[in-house]
């Protein structure tokens, strides 16, 4: 599969006319994330800084089903956003070009927003992030088209929302690199406001880093998330198979808003990476306070503990603080 990003610029002229789509160019909705993490090893006494940065474009008329998404990692000098969607009604929508996978469901939250500093081990490992099993390093985005919507809304919400689609499975590229399509589906059902059930699966393969040959990248989901206002439950479980090796991992987190501005969240984050090896399993405990500086969150420290238990005997476990700084901001031209 290849998708022209060329050919999808060439076709905004037609949807449009000349006056809104002046408008649609020159009024675009902005937004920023930036994140500076400062990493300290309890047992090696040393320090690790990791950064963040990504601006984001929207581009849309109001009242228009049709909009273009852009984002830029500016660190890596990556698009790591492409796409054109058209959203006629709430309940179908078609989303083409480079777009956020969307098998689990942990990543709907930005490391922004999501309460804990970074994701869990089966979000690294499993979804396309930096110690994926495959090797692929893509930030969780694939190239290809999807379809997604809202069935039997209610005032706020849908009982019921789907995403299917098919991807190329080869990260940024907007080039194949083999025969194989990746199937990507989730469905999350809501039977009231405040809670969410998830189901989501990935078909899929890659090209073996050693010999080129296609092996297996099947991955399985589901997970909850219950949540208030004032605190929130969540949880997932990942089963991947990557070539012939399975793994699983499991996260279960809680937070509590004791002040409007004040969070104080618990993570404990589970994986294995090779079930027929029980020494392959690490667990993570995490503690992290947020305090939100601004009213809309828009500047927020994080103050995070971890505690990373190892079943491997030869291993030993290991501590950590995390100080995690985040600045974002949004605005309509």
């Amino acid at each position: 599969m290849r998708l022209r990003l060329s050919c999808l610029l060439l076709l905004l002229p037609g949807l449009l006319s000349a006056q809104s789509f002046s408008e649609w160019l020159l009024h675009p909705s902005l937004s920023s994330a930036t994140l500076v993490m400062e990493n300290y090893s309890i047992q090696s006494n040393s320090f690790r800084t990791g950064t963040l940065a990504m601006l984001s474009a929207g581009f849309g008329n109001a009242g228009s089903p049709f909009r273009v998404n852009v984002s830029y990692d500016i660190l890596s000098s990556k698009f790591i956003t492409c796409e054109a969607v058209w959203q006629p009604t709430i309940g179908f929508g078609v989303h083409v070009g480079m777009q956020k996978m969307f098998f689990m469901t942990e990543t709907t939250f930005s490391p922004t927003s999501m309460g804990m500093v970074g994701y869990s081990q089966a979000i690294s490992y499993l979804a396309g992030y930096s110690g994926d099993m495959t090797g692929i390093n893509s930030r969780s985005r694939d190239v290809g088209i999807s379809l997604q919507g809202g069935l039997w809304p209610q005032d706020a919400y849908a009982l019921v929302n789907y995403n299917i689609g098919v991807f190329n499975g080869n990260g940024y590229s907007f080039r194949d690199n083999n025969r194989a399509k990746d199937i990507q589906a989730r469905i999350i059902i809501q039977p009231i406001w405040n809670l969410k059930f998830s189901f989501g699966g990935m078909y899929g393969h890659y090209n073996l880093p050693e010999t080129g040959e296609l092996a297996a990248r099947h991955r399985f989901s589901c997970g909850f998330w219950l949540e208030d206002g004032k605190w929130f439950v969540r949880g997932e479980n990942i089963y991947g198979i990557t070539s012939d090796i399975r793994s699983n991992g499991t996260m279960a987190m809680a937070g509590w808003w004791f002040h409007p501005r004040l969070l104080l969240a618990g993570r404990v984050d589970r994986f294995q990476r090779d079930l027929s090896l029980p020494e392959s399993t690490s667990t993570r405990a995490d503690l992290c306070f947020s305090h939100l500086l601004t009213q809309d969150g828009s500047i927020c420290y994080r103050i995070q503990y971890r505690h990373t238990f190892y079943s491997d005997p030869a291993v030993k476990d290991t501590d950590g603080l995390t100080l995690c700084l985040s600045f974002s901001f949004r605005r309509s031209l």
